[in-house]
């Protein structure tokens, strides 16, 4: 060979052995990683490890709300298109075991996973035909059932982890818990109630997990290979009753059908600490189906829902006379049935009635307007209004619940010539449930307002809890006036008072009726508020009834108060007291006797008309 021509040819073959070289070193450090990485990824399944949501427990820690991981199987259409169901079978001639194929495609696949899933195998399978590259065929399968569908190990099933909502207490407190959506990374969100508000500490913290799988969708026993666990959600746990709270909604409900009402709502509430027991709606949502119920239903109506309290609102009136030291319980006033003021307003009690000479105690008791207005103007409209805004109106509570209303107090330089006496009888200003239970919460506490909460405790995943601060308190009015406000309320439940319907036996009942028409549309809001034992107070509540048939409060109202407290009072471990229980057995005693004494009364004088209608007539026939 011309030595030139070998020189050129070892040349080349010099090029290309250098360039073969370079380009495997290239890909050995360069390309290398970056190419086996996008292998690593192609060949590597990762998932979410959903954490499940927080409890919510009663005060009893019967469960509220909670969560379930389960999971949606779906398939990749495709790739069960390719599978082969290959089983290991011994070949008689020979002995040997060898792999053989028993099925193919959505039919094999489904013959498998039917009975695991409780599905007809031919539906499945049919379900698992196509061109789709992901179709669910089971929803809401338990995490065990997904575990034997995972270990057959077909290629194209897929896993999607849930996690799903669930109330076992059903509609109890639906209001107050509220109800959650998906969003579009599958993690429930808070959508109203507690729900909402605590949703940062009831999610909990996603986990992952990921594995490198073969070409035929078996996982590679050397691959890399993690799981991260998830953190579950905090747990809550309110302050409510579930038992009192059923029984509440249960009450409300009835009264609610009876009286043709829109719509009623009860609180009950510790006055020393402001935990709530009851926050019960008429027409409570099913959580668990929040679309099935009317969307104004859906909501918490006792710290939403705004009202003017009407006669409940003279509690503020007399609260603030006796403080500022105006009023004495006993003192006398003259109360005819009309009344007009001094620059020529005018004003009328519910009832007529004749010219009456009734103590400040009666005034309250029989819930007289026209005294009520008497009172009230020995304060000036700037102490009234101060006294309106202490005891919680114009103003949200702080209970943990969203979409509180603070209600409405006109700014006093804003009242007009008849404002200023409505505001003394409970007209004029507006507010919750929630701000009344509130009132005479105070009272019963001494003077004292602990705001209401509905949230006792919480507690992390790892079962540490966490209290609520216990509220302190801002004091509104001296004890000496929350005791002798306390006793003129009492008479409001007793005889002659206007809501003797909310007296229970064995215990002393104080507080106030209301009723109150409504600007904006026909009919009235029905109330009652009160508490008890009287003088012992464990509990206030609050019951609204909204545009009932009937008008008053202590004839709708009050007796739906008397069942609640009652309950309440058995539930609590309150015992009657004895001392209450011979004083109504007198009164009533008492009553009795005067209501014979009175029929034997109308029948004597019936008896004398009778005998002298004979001796008229006889004198009449011997004329």
């Amino acid at each position: 060979m011309n030595p030139s021509r070998r020189r050129v040819l070892q040349s080349f073959g010099l090029a290309g052995f250098v360039a073969l070289t370079g380009r495997t070193a290239w890909l050995q450090t360069v390309a290398g990683p970056e190419l086996a990485a996008k292998a690593k990824v192609e060949r590597t399944v990762t998932w979410v490890n959903r954490a499940p949501r927080g409890d919510i427990l009663g005060r009893d820690d019967t469960v509220l709300a909670s969560s379930a991981v389960s999971y949606d199987i779906g398939v990749n259409q495709v790739k069960i298109a390719q599978y082969e169901h290959v089983e290991d079978q011994v070949d008689p001639a020979t002995g040997r075991t060898e792999s053989v194929v028993v099925g193919h495609g959505p039919a094999a696949a489904a013959k498998q996973m039917a009975e695991i899933l409780g599905l007809d195998p031919q539906e499945l399978g049919a379900a698992m035909v196509g061109d789709s590259t992901y179709v669910v065929i089971a929803e809401a399968v338990a995490p065990d059932t997904w575990r034997q569908i995972k270990a057959l190990a077909i290629p194209g099933v897929e896993p999607d982890q849930r996690t799903r909502r669930t109330y076992p207490a059903g509609t109890v407190a639906g209001n107050v818990l509220g109800f959650t959506y998906e969003d579009q990374g599958r993690r429930l969100v808070g959508s109203a109630g507690l729900e909402n508000t605590q949703n940062t500490v009831l999610t909990g913290t996603d986990g992952k997990g990921s594995v490198e799988i073969g070409k035929t969708g078996e996982i590679i026993p050397t691959g890399e290979q993690q799981e991260v666990a998830a953190v579950p959600g905090a747990t809550v746990r309110t302050t409510l009753n579930p038992d009192l709270q059923a029984l509440a909604q249960e009450a409300v409900d009835e009264v609610v059908a009876a009286q043709g009402a829109v719509w009623g709502c009860a609180v009950v509430m510790e006055p020393a600490t402001g935990k709530v027991l009851v926050l019960a709606d008429s027409h409570t949502v099913d959580p668990a189906d929040p679309g099935a119920t009317p969307e104004a239903d859906r909501y918490a109506r006792c710290v939403q829902a705004v009202f003017e309290p009407g006669s409940v609102g003279k509690v503020i009136t007399f609260a603030s006379a006796l403080e500022e030291g105006v009023l004495d319980p006993d003192e006398e006033w003259t109360v005819p049935f009309t009344w007009t003021t001094s620059n020529g307003e005018s004003f009328r009690d519910a009832h007529e009635h004749p010219l009456q000479v009734l103590t400040s105690s009666q005034v309250l008791a029989e819930s007289s307007n026209v005294g009520t207005v008497q009172i009230g103007e020995r304060l000036s409209d700037e102490v009234r209004h101060d006294y309106l805004v202490r005891f919680g109106y114009g103003s949200t509570t702080g209970i943990e619940m969203p979409g509180e209303s603070a209600g409405l107090v006109i700014p006093v330089e804003e009242w007009d010539a008849r404002t200023r006496y409505t505001t003394m009888f409970g007209q004029g200003i507006a507010g919750t449930a929630l701000q009344a239970v509130q009132v005479l919460a105070t009272v019963a506490n001494k003077g004292v307002m602990v705001h209401p909460r509905v949230i006792d405790a919480w507690i992390d995943a790892e079962g540490v809890e966490t209290a609520q601060d216990p509220a302190l308190g801002d004091r509104v009015i001296s004890e000496a006036t929350a005791q002798t406000l306390t006793e003129m309320l009492i008479g409001v439940t007793q005889e002659g008072g206007t809501a003797e319907a909310a007296s229970i036996d064995g215990y002393l009942v104080a507080g106030k009726t209301g009723t109150t028409e409504i600007l904006t549309e026909d009919g009235t809001v029905a109330s009652f508020v009160g508490f008890t034992p009287a003088r012992d107070p464990a509990i206030a509540v609050a019951v609204i009834v909204y545009r009932p048939e009937g008008t008053y409060g202590g004839t709708v109202a009050a007796p739906v108060f008397r069942k609640i407290a009652l309950a309440a009072m058995h539930t609590l471990g309150i015992a009657p007291d004895p001392g209450v229980i011979a004083s109504q057995a007198a009164d009533q005693a008492d009553a009795e006797a005067a209501q014979a004494a009175q029929e034997a009364g109308v029948a004597q004088t019936q008896e004398g008309a009778g005998t002298q209608a004979q001796e008229g007539a006889g004198a009449g026939t011997e004329g």
